[in-house]
């Protein structure tokens, strides 16, 4: 068995210690180890530091820590609040986003450590860095790979929820085709259970355009009101049906720039997510009001109330409180990330307020006022009566359409295939041509090319209707000619809100694909 020396025969001397001291604090490449005088100046700088940070020993020194920190950081006040509480505290941990020379972000672990002399007196602070960027993420991906899969498995319930009774409906039809009460009722929940599998979808690709900047707001002077009125309709009939009180105040005429089938969808958004969380008999508030030039717009409930840690989290995608493992209000957790996004594109803010779990929680929607109540207004924007020809080989399909365009005040023709449809085009002029793009023969892309090299029908608003919605289609949609690309199937409220806008639209303008 080896037996060691108890006292080592060369024993260093306090200098040559404090010599190899220095040499290893400032020979590490692992860690940014320097040193601060009691304001925060840099005062000596180690080969990991400038590894990590970029800096030279000469480029740094002098200069203050607060170059290293990123500017909503300086002007918080961060790096002065650091050395303050290792000043009180003797020492100081924290974990953040860090600057390099080269303007770069990295993600650090900093310890602060005071240095007092023997009488107490403060010396200054050591200041250590590791770069955790590459750790972090690592993690990041394991989340959002945990993410994923707990999205996958939510969406899984979520379809299966409304395919469950699809399926039992259409059975319980087929098997009661002599019974028109019973099929009536068959064909209803079909209906509803069908337009929410379509929320569900057209939420996953709102998201999915929004953060790849796909989404252009179509932006004109509006009455505020009538946007918050068909959000209040499009969810009354669930409220009613949860004994919600429901109390609206928006008397007032305020006039906004903005996009009025987008503003519907934010207000739509948060009203469902209100009704969601509160329990059946509670109440919703919708208030508008004007308050230093700002349309303010509060939807207040008395539901379950936000807990204070999901606060910060509130507007992320997948976000959702407590809903029980039988997740009977349904949704994906990202209506209020939809709301917040297109309400940053309108240069408006989404906030949220909640006193805590069972106090119910209020959201305030703010956008720049256009116009005041008393000064000039303007007639809806959606009230325009227009000329409209359908094409669709699926006759069902184009007398569904009709029917519907017709319902809101509009003169709507139909052909059902290609070449009826580029002679009815040159007979009646319409404002609006809406073209499956499936058609036999002449497709959809190239009637509207037809359509495009007439001259008397320069300005008209082309629509496409597909089965596909990916952006080579849409790329295509816009080089054939059309101006708005809808994906199947249609939300006609949706294509009524937007036809006048479109057709508004000056014929010179270069076009700009639109996707619904």
């Amino acid at each position: 068995m080896a037996v060691y020396p108890q006292v080592a025969e060369n024993v260093v001397s306090p200098a040559e210690a404090a010599d190899l001291f220095r040499l290893l604090v400032g020979q590490v490449r692992d860690y940014a180890i320097f040193v601060l005088d009691t304001n925060g100046i840099v005062i000596s700088w180690n080969a990991g530091a400038e590894r990590i940070k970029g800096y030279k020993a000469g480029e740094i020194i002098g200069h203050h820590f607060s170059r290293f920190y990123p500017e909503e950081a300086i002007r918080s006040g961060w790096p002065q609040t650091e050395l303050d509480s290792a000043r009180r505290d003797g020492r100081f941990e924290d974990e953040g986003w860090r600057l390099r020379k080269d303007g770069t972000r990295f993600w650090a672990n900093v310890i602060i450590t005071a240095l007092y002399r023997e009488d107490g007196t403060l010396r200054g602070f050591a200041k250590v860095t590791r770069d955790l960027t590459e750790r972090r993420r690592a993690e990041r991906l394991e989340a959002d790979a945990r993410q994923m899969s707990e999205f996958l498995a939510m969406l899984g319930h979520e379809l299966r929820n409304p395919l469950a009774p699809i399926t039992s409906a259409v059975t319980l039809a087929q098997r009661s085709l002599g019974d028109g009460e019973r099929v009536s009722w068959a064909l209803g929940v079909i209906g509803r259970q069908a337009a929410h599998m379509t929320r569900l979808v057209d939420d996953l690709l709102d998201m999915s355009r929004i953060s790849r900047g796909q989404v252009r707001l179509e932006r004109r002077r509006l009455i505020f009101r009538e946007a918050i009125e068909r959000a209040v309709e499009a969810v009354r009939p669930d409220c009613e049906q949860r004994g919600h009180q429901l109390d609206v105040n928006i008397d007032s005429r305020v006039l906004v720039r903005g996009d009025g089938v987008r503003l519907t969808q934010i207000i739509t958004n948060l009203l469902v997510n209100a009704s969601k969380y509160t329990p059946d008999g509670g109440r919703i508030s919708v208030t508008l009001t004007v308050e230093n030039e700002q349309a303010r717009l509060s939807i207040c409930d008395t539901g379950i109330g936000i807990a204070p840690d999901l606060l910060p989290r509130i507007f992320d995608i997948f976000t959702q409180g407590d809903r029980g493992l039988d997740r009977k209000a349904g949704g994906l957790g990202l209506g209020l990330a939809i709301a917040k996004r297109l309400v940053d594109m309108h240069g408006g803010h989404l906030a949220v307020r909640s006193a805590g779990p069972g106090c119910g929680s209020e959201f305030v929607v703010t956008l720049p006022v256009f116009a005041c109540p008393g000064e000039t207004e303007t007639e809806s924007p959606f009230a325009d009566q227009l000329t409209v020809l359908v094409v669709d080989d699926n006759i069902d399909a184009a007398q569904v359409a009709k029917a519907m365009l017709e319902s809101s005040g509009h003169r709507v023709i139909a052909a059902y295939d290609g070449e009826t449809g580029l002679a009815m085009a040159r007979n009646h002029l319409p404002d609006v041509i809406i073209l499956d793009i499936g058609l036999p023969r002449m497709n959809g892309y190239e009637l509207a090319r037809q359509v495009r090299r007439i001259p008397e029908l320069e300005g008209v608003t082309l629509v496409a209707i597909t089965g596909y919605g990916t952006e080579e289609d849409r790329r295509t949609a816009l080089e054939a000619g059309f101006d708005l690309h809808a994906v199947k199937p249609i939300d006609y409220d949706q294509l009524q809100l937007r036809l006048p806008v479109l057709a508004a639209q000056t014929p010179s303008r270069p076009r700009a694909i639109s996707p619904m």
